[in-house]
């Protein structure tokens, strides 16, 4: 007899599973779905058994030993990770490592594994629940029962629903993440599959746990980006996958947020999900309101284009006089974002990305964040030699400077920067807070204490030439409006305040209708499915006609197929050069009710060296 293994182990995405014969021993005891020792080039690893086949084959490496008697995958879960891997172009050795315990011989072989029936199908819906405030949010977990995944977005959110959780399913539930050390995710995973802990809070990765059965699936805080897979493989969105676990589970699905998607507030208006809540007569989701609104800052006048700061008069002004904490919001580190030459308009670039170096005035240098290009800061410009070089936009280290001069001399505030690469606060003092950061620095905001928040550089972030661009930058307004306490005062700094984001903040469906009718006349999400292809080379022109005659090779496979789908590009991405490769790519943009079977089809005309992104939230970085 043969049995087919998927080795736990690095592969290329064209071998999915190995052939092994097995010992006249372990015939009767072999099962689909079991961890088993496999010889493996030089070394003994582990696998995962795929199939059992009644043939012979005497060439073939014998299997070693049946790790655990106890299947620890059913065998559709196993064609689920396999589907999978075909339309995100990996192996499915990839999906099962992200499945399973810290592989440690030693522990494995003490487990004790539990059998568990399968749950009868069932009829299944996907709803959504829309909530306004901290209260409303309880009420979601209020009839929670066992056999529930509850997914959200970053590990501080983890916390925050633990905490909403009934008293009565607090002895249930069990956390899982990446960053969980190596014990607590062998005793968490453990847990899990015996069933011990049948309530389960996790980020994205926690979607590919082999779960005995599964009642409800719920995606909180789905509006966030951070649902998505951007910078590790496979890049996948959560929104797709729990679509598959409904079919593979038959269970509920539902989704919430504070502020919902652009996707979903489609689908609530098209029926297509159940809603908590009705709709009024003209299908509007949102009570339009002036209460509590963002106060939106002109900067465009003469009297801020007279004001030396990055802040108008009235809000130096509030910082000068604040006595509790205060937030500034700004999407950006380094002290400038552009270095120009008021003389003859030569940028400072980075000789490879082409885009505008970043001053860092701590090191009085140029630097690219993307090529790790740097070069030492000058005054006077390398093409006319002319003294009036200037620095404009403003990023972290700026706005701290700005502040601090501000203040001058008084010392009753700690002025603290918060980025992604800050990951707790540097001060232990109890003293009010200036904290100046990103979208890294919310989780460490007490927004009890918070009473000025600012939001600058949103006239950069809305040029920004993605078509998610605006809605992300919606959502980060609609999450401070959402955590802040009721008395704090938002001001929107802007240059441009007919903006339809600031037109909207008091009658919130007018941005998701504008923006989905522009984004139904350029065929884009959700009214068609978006797929990117890249590929990234040593060679700028090896990369560019690499992808052109790929989406040539795609366009003819289309034909074919006779599948309605057209490319968008190919182009060359933003940045073109990255990690010492330049990229291109190309977008498949897909009108069928099942977009992901059809990029499966195309995939197989994929070179070996592109990468896929279904759903992105770029379409022009790599």
């Amino acid at each position: 007899m043969i049995v087919k293994v998927i080795p736990l182990t690095r592969l290329p995405r064209a071998f999915s599973f190995f052939d092994y014969t097995i010992p006249e021993n372990l015939e009767k005891s072999l099962k689909t779905g079991q961890l088993v020792e496999i010889p493996f080039r030089s070394k003994n690893i582990f696998g995962i058994v795929y199939d059992i086949e009644k043939n012979d084959n005497e060439k073939l490496k014998e299997l070693k030993s049946i790790v655990n008697e106890i299947a620890i995958f059913s065998k559709k879960q196993l064609e689920m990770y396999l589907l999978l891997s075909e339309i995100y172009l990996i192996s499915p050795s990839v999906l099962l490592k992200m499945s399973l315990l810290p592989l440690q011989k030693r522990k494995l072989q003490k487990i004790a594994l539990q059998t568990v029936t399968e749950k009868a199908k069932k009829e299944n819906t996907q709803s959504y629940y829309f909530y306004n405030s901290k209260e409303e949010h309880k009420k979601i977990y209020k009839n929670i029962e066992n056999n529930t995944l509850l997914i959200v977005p970053e590990v501080r959110q983890i916390e925050e629903i633990k905490k909403i959780l009934p008293k009565k399913l607090q002895d249930k539930t069990v956390v899982w993440y990446s960053e969980l050390s190596t014990k607590q995710k062998f005793e968490n995973w453990l847990q899990i599959k015996n069933g011990e802990k049948t309530i389960i809070i996790g980020t994205r990765n926690a979607l590919f746990l082999p779960f005995n059965n599964l009642d409800k699936i719920i995606i909180d805080f789905e509006h966030d980006e951070n649902l998505k897979s951007w910078d590790s493989t496979p890049k996948f969105q959560t929104k797709d996958i729990v679509k598959f676990l409904q079919k593979l589970y038959s269970c509920d699905l539902s989704f919430a947020s504070f502020s919902p998607s652009f996707e979903k507030y489609y689908e609530i208006n098209k029926g297509q999900i159940e809603y908590s809540k009705k709709l009024t007569k003209d299908k509007l989701l949102f009570k339009n309101t002036k209460s509590n609104l963002p106060t939106v800052i002109n900067i465009s006048n003469k009297n801020f284009s007279q004001n030396k700061s990055v802040f108008s008069l009235d809000l130096e002004e509030r910082i000068r006089t604040a006595t509790k904490d205060v937030f500034i919001y700004i999407n950006r580190k380094g002290f400038a974002t552009t270095t120009q030459c008021l003389n003859c308009g030569y940028i400072a670039r980075d000789p490879q990305t082409n885009l505008p170096l970043i001053y860092d005035q701590s090191k009085n240098i140029l630097y690219s964040p993307y090529s790790k290009f740097s070069q030492k800061f000058s005054p006077t410009c390398p093409e006319c030699k002319s003294e009036l070089i200037k620095n404009y936009g403003y990023g972290t280290e700026l706005v701290e400077q700005e502040v601090k001069k501000i203040r001058n001399t008084e010392i009753t505030h700690d002025i603290i920067k918060l980025d992604k690469d800050s990951n707790q606060l540097e001060t232990t003092s109890n003293q009010a807070r200036i904290i100046i950061g990103t979208n890294a620095a919310i989780k460490d905001i007490n927004w009890k204490q918070t009473d000025l928040i600012i939001f600058l550089d949103i006239d950069r972030q809305l040029a920004i030439p993605e078509y998610l661009s605006q809605e992300n930058i919606w959502h980060n307004i609609q999450e401070i409006n959402y955590y802040r306490n009721e008395q704090s005062n938002f001001y929107i700094q802007t240059n441009n305040p007919e903006h339809t984001i600031f037109k909207s903040l008091g009658e919130k469906d007018r941005i998701y209708r504008t923006e989905l009718n522009t984004r139904q006349k350029l065929g884009l999400f959700p009214y068609q499915y978006v797929v990117k292809y890249y590929c990234g080379t040593d060679s700028e022109n090896k990369s560019k006609n690499l992808s052109e005659q790929t989406a040539k090779n795609v366009m003819t496979a289309l034909t074919k197929l006779a599948k309605n789908a057209t490319i968008l590009g190919p182009y060359e991405m933003q940045p073109k050069y990255f990690r010492k490769q330049y990229w291109y790519g190309f977008a498949l943009k897909i009108a069928d009710k099942n977009p992901l079977s059809v990029a499966k089809q195309i995939n197989q005309y994929i070179p070996g060296n592109f990468k896929i992104d279904p759903n992105p939230i770029s379409l022009l970085s790599p």
